[in-house]
Formats: structure tokens, sequence, C-alpha cells
């Protein structure tokens, strides 16, 4: 009898949720592509995946790199993911363009409410630096 009475009780008992109130996951589609003169794509990197609050002062990104970079160029070409807390500033995920798609699993600190910033981009630039897409701010929530 008294099982039952236990297993009634935590029956109606609530359930915690394990993610923070009001925390919210958001797809993310972050992208840089560059024509040539003719219209013909040189470079095209994407990330596809996710950002999401980890607790009042954490956020993670899972998703995927993906790239195509033309092959016209005499070293290799590197593209990368630029993520951050918005008032932390940047940091980065660099793989060869030939190694793409890559599977993204990052995990960063922020101060509690504080957005998360991504962009994409490629060594397309003149000695091999970087060009980049547009930045794009993603609001995980409040915890």
């Amino acid at each position: 009898m008294a099982c039952v009475g236990t297993a009634l009780a935590a029956a109606v008992l609530p359930v915690a949720s394990a993610a923070p109130a009001g925390a919210v996951t958001r797809e993310a589609h972050v992208s840089y592509i560059q024509k040539d003169g003719w219209g013909n794509i040189k470079y095209d990197v994407r990330f596809n995946g996710t950002v999401r609050s980890d607790g009042p002062t954490r956020y993670v990104i899972q998703g995927e790199l993906d790239a195509y970079c033309h092959d016209s160029t005499i070293t290799g070409q590197s593209v990368t993911l630029g993520y951050g807390a918005s008032k932390s500033g940047w940091q980065y995920k660099s793989h060869w363009c030939t190694d793409t798609p890559v599977k993204i699993n990052i995990e960063g600190n922020r101060t509690s409410g504080d957005t998360v910033d991504l962009i994409v981009g490629a060594t397309s630039g003149v000695f091999n630096t970087y060009n980049y897409g547009s930045k794009q701010t993603f609001d995980v929530g409040i915890d």
C-alpha cells in the first residue's frame, strides 16, 4: 500500500524543466557568397544550425559549416565561423575549404541576457585575407 501511495505522489508532482526560464533555441542560417564579374560563384560559405541558451551565462552553437571555394588559387583556401557573445567580442573556428562540411559544436560564456553573434567568411580577399558575410545576432532569451 505504501508503494502505491509513493507512486501516486510522484505522478502528481510537477516536473522541473531542464531548460532555463525564458530560454529560446534559434535557427541559424548564416552565409557569405562572392561572385566574379560574370556572376559565377567563387565562394559560397554557409553555417546551418541552432543557437541556444545553456543557463543564465552560457550558450551553445550546433550545426554544420559547409563551403565551396573555386580552385583557381595558388594557395589553399580556408573558411571560418565567427561567433561570440555580443558584449564580449569574436572567436573563430576555421577549416580548410576542402575539409568541409564539418560539424560545429561550440559552448561559450555570456553575461545574463546577452545575445550571440555569428558570421562566416572565406580567404577570398587580397593576400588571402578574410572577407565576411553579414553579421547575424541571435537573442536566446533571458534566463
